[in-house]
């Protein structure tokens, strides 16, 4: 019964997939923390110097939380910290920096998993035109860590330059029309990287000639890397669109530096700005080649970026693919998962993958909800069902009906000093009720009873 109750909801699932991980920085212990990308920006007003824009993401938990200080502070505790972007030219002197301060409002000072509370923001920094080392340093101002990155290069277009030849390019949350510019755009901010099945949509800013048209023509092709003909079958095709081209229309940072507002370029500029919605949402975890090819009147440009899907908060159960088959146990039978853990590592992958895709009636996203819920499920369990005999909660009876259950409507537990701890669970959707005695009093709940309600 345990089997059949998960297996039937499955039928509504949609595909999912455990191979690639995000292009991040880590902290020592190995946390992924922190994302960032370095593009060059048209800029809204005359200026003799280039715009190039940091956009960057750091989970919180980066940040040591503290007591406020100020008794009338909103919240008890916050997290500070400061993040410095620095522009080293050829000589290695700092042409131009900038730098933002951080504090994150907490209501308590608990530690949380890793991958689920970002601070992001944008950085917008003036230089003479040319090429650039970036330098990027994260310093939380409790513990005194602190982090440096200086891998990102970045090249400003000549001086003077216009045209298709200087349209730089990065992802976008989804606007929720595509009749029209929205008021503000808000980076995806995963440092160019793809967010698992999420929708986005390309922004092309360039600064524009004379005779500019008012079409823009865009193709943009996904490619698996490495090549592999069974996964390319999954990807959505390249496909040719054209897209209105907003001429005089340029980004500046809005009052939070989280998203940027879109507003009329000064006298003497011509930047444009173009949305072209991208079919993400259903890309696998893979490596990808993303070929940008841009067509207006006659000019193009033809834009290249290696790039892949990642899962910041995938469970963590889900990250080796022989446990993330193991824990399938409850919603196989033995000969099925046998099947299943055939093969080299990749083809147990493919194994993992095929078989929820395979319980999924439509593919609209590669993204897969109840699949993630199973395995946050597992997490749980692994985490408070454990016992210093049989440490993997997921062992466990409690685990093994709190994996096909969920949690429960209510919990109510005796600790009898003679007759043993009990706990009984109640689910009232479901009407069932479960009973689990610990009779050695060490932590080992086996189930005693399942009745209906």
């Amino acid at each position: 019964m345990h089997r059949t109750l998960l297996a039937a909801a499955v039928v509504t699932l949609l595909p999912g997939a455990i191979l690639a991980q995000p292009r991040i920085l880590r902290t020592e212990a190995g946390a992924q923390f922190l994302f960032y990308e370095v593009t060059p920006v048209p800029t809204s007003n005359d200026s003799s110097e280039a715009r190039i824009d940091v956009h960057y993401r750091i989970d919180s938990e980066f940040f040591v939380p503290v007591k406020q200080t100020e008794s009338s502070a909103a919240q008890p505790f916050h997290r500070r910290g400061e993040i410095l972007a620095e522009m080293i030219d050829s000589t290695g002197i700092v042409a131009s920096r900038a730098m933002q301060s951080i504090d994150i409002p907490e209501q308590n000072a608990d530690r949380r998993p890793m991958g689920n509370e970002w601070t992001q923001g944008i950085l917008s920094i003036f230089v003479p035109y040319g090429t650039y080392r970036v330098q990027l340093t994260v310093d939380d101002l409790e513990s005194r860590r602190t982090f440096m990155d200086s891998s990102h290069v970045v090249r400003t277009a000549p001086r003077g330059a216009s045209g298709l030849s200087t349209a730089s390019i990065f992802l976008v949350a989804s606007p929720p029309t595509r009749d029209s510019m929205p008021s503000h755009i808000t980076p995806m901010n995963y440092g160019g990287e793809i967010l698992f099945g999420q929708p986005s949509a390309l922004l092309i800013a360039w600064e524009s000639t004379a005779a500019a048209e008012s079409l823009l023509t865009v193709n943009v092709q996904f490619t698996v890397t490495p090549p592999s003909p069974e996964d390319q079958a999954l990807i959505p095709p390249a496909e040719k669109v054209q897209v209105k081209v907003y001429r005089g229309a340029a980004l500046d940072e809005s009052p939070e530096s989280t998203d940027y507002e879109v507003v009329a370029a000064g006298k003497g500029r011509s930047p444009c700005l173009a949305l072209v919605p991208l079919p993400t949402a259903k890309l696998l975890l893979r490596n990808y080649t993303m070929k940008v090819t841009l067509e207006a009147g006659s000019g193009s440009r033809e834009i290249e970026r290696r790039s892949r899907a990642v899962w910041p908060d995938m469970p963590f159960s889900l990250k080796d693919v022989d446990y993330a088959l193991e824990v399938l146990k409850y919603i196989t039978t033995e000969q099925q998962l046998d099947s299943l853990r055939r093969g080299n590592l990749e083809e147990r992958k493919r194994n993992l993958e095929g078989f929820w895709r395979s319980k999924a009636e439509e593919h609209a996203s590669a993204y897969n909800e109840i699949m993630t819920e199973y395995y946050r499920r597992v997490d749980y369990a692994v985490r408070n069902f454990g016992t210093l005999r049989q440490p993997d909660g997921f062992h466990s009876d409690r685990g093994r009906i709190y994996i096909l259950y969920g949690p429960p409507t209510s919990t109510d537990r005796t600790l009898d000093p003679n007759e043993g701890f009990q706990e009984i669970w109640v689910y009232e959707r479901l009407k069932k009720r479960f009973t689990f005695v610990d009779q050695n009093k060490s932590g080992n709940y086996v189930l005693q009873s399942a009745t209906s309600l």
